[in-house]
């Protein structure tokens, strides 16, 4: 079975600024992990309008910006499926939760990803959690060994940006 990629670039920030860290990772071809599901939000909730409650007037007096509506950051719940081998499993799975955290050499824990399936992607990503349960598969995908779910909290929920692993 053909699976659709996942690309991953480490990125550091300062303010506004996104700087690339090492090279781009197809997550299959480095780990032997495929993404499930990445639901990202089109467009997410948008923040509080600032706003005032004048007694003597009807509704409310909002300030909208003029250069539109700003947008929450918002936390994603990720299934990734594991499709190589169970003896090397642990590693793979090691060491791209490793990846994730920035936690490999020369590593950066702020993410851009680019769903290939959804053709979707976003910046300023980060890891909240890995969840500990491992689920192993047996009857559905002879190819797909195990699922497991990580939350990322989407810091830029507007920028579109696209990778390659070219």
């Amino acid at each position: 079975m053909e699976y659709k990629k996942l690309l991953i670039q480490q990125q550091t920030v300062s303010g506004n600024t996104y700087t690339d860290v090492g090279d781009v990772v197809d997550t299959q071809a480095s780990y032997s992990v495929v993404c499930q599901e990445f639901p990202f939000k089109r467009l997410p909730e948008i923040k509080e309008l600032a706003k005032r409650d004048w007694y003597d007037e009807n509704g409310d007096d909002v300030y909208i910006p003029t250069d539109g509506l700003k947008f929450k950051a918002y936390d994603i719940d990720v299934t990734f499926l594991y499709v190589g081998s169970q003896a090397q499993m642990y590693d793979d799975i090691k060491g791209f939760v490793s990846f994730l955290y920035g936690r490999n050499a020369g590593g950066s824990p702020i993410l851009a990803v680019y769903d290939l399936y959804t053709k979707t992607g976003r910046r300023g990503i980060y890891v909240s959690n890995v969840d500990n349960e491992l689920y192993e598969y047996d009857d559905k995908n002879p190819e797909v060994i195990a699922q497991f779910k990580v939350k990322f909290h989407v810091t830029d929920p507007i920028t579109d940006i696209t990778l390659t692993d070219e």
